[in-house]
């Protein structure tokens, strides 16, 4: 792949094959250090795991892999696991704002969005948070970071319309996948506009066997 150029996004596999079921293989954690500092993904199943396991996610932040298990326990992430559908970026923000307290994750996407509602946009937000629901937990009155991309309409069956992202908690010990939010006092949100958008695809029998 090309240099790493900050806000640029590098995924690998589309969402919608992965949603298919194309939940094995793809790049080790290792591969996420020479092409970002931040970004979130899957982990492999083991072969053993029913299909129905919920698998780990993965959060970057600051060069750092951790692993999100299904229970929303954070630890870091072993630099040979594999991971069949990432996004990663160098994240560079270039816009940054103090949100009222209880500002939601809908009225981060509007702001996003207006910048640019069709350009992908990696975002963190960090601080304090009255509460986040994650697809592990709710957790309340909780200090951490979330981190992910606001993805344009277009851009759905890729990588996802809207806020994809993950959330690790300060101390480094819980997180999850992020389905709503509310800041608390003195969080900041930052993001950057994505200018090239580089996509991997799988090299195998079965990605081409699906039907997408």
């Amino acid at each position: 792949m090309a240099p790493s150029i900050p806000n640029d996004i590098y995924q690998y596999s589309l969402l919608s094959a992965y949603t298919a079921g194309l939940r094995d293989s793809g790049p080790p954690v290792a591969f996420l250090t020479n092409h970002g500092t931040y970004g979130i993904g899957y982990f492999e199943l083991d072969e053993d795991d029913p299909p129905s396991t919920r698998p780990n996610d993965m959060i970057q932040i600051d060069s750092v892999a951790y692993s999100i298990d299904p229970s929303g326990a954070a630890a870091r992430a072993d630099k040979e696991d594999s991971m069949p559908h990432t996004a990663v970026t160098v994240f560079q923000p270039s816009q940054r704002v103090r949100p009222p307290v209880g500002t939601s994750g809908e009225k981060v996407r509007e702001v996003l969005w207006k910048d640019g509602k069709n350009t992908p946009m990696p975002f963190r937000v960090k601080g304090r948070f009255k509460y986040i629901s994650t697809q592990q937990a709710t957790l309340w009155d909780v200090s951490g970071t979330i981190f992910g991309f606001c993805f344009p309409t277009w851009q759905k069956g890729l990588s996802g319309e809207g806020l994809q992202c993950c959330f690790l908690s300060e101390d480094k010990r819980v997180g999850g996948r992020v389905e709503e939010f509310e800041t608390g006092e003195g969080a900041g949100l930052e993001w950057g506009r994505c200018g090239r958008f580089h996509l991997g695809f799988p090299q195998d029998e079965e990605y081409d066997a699906l039907r997408i």
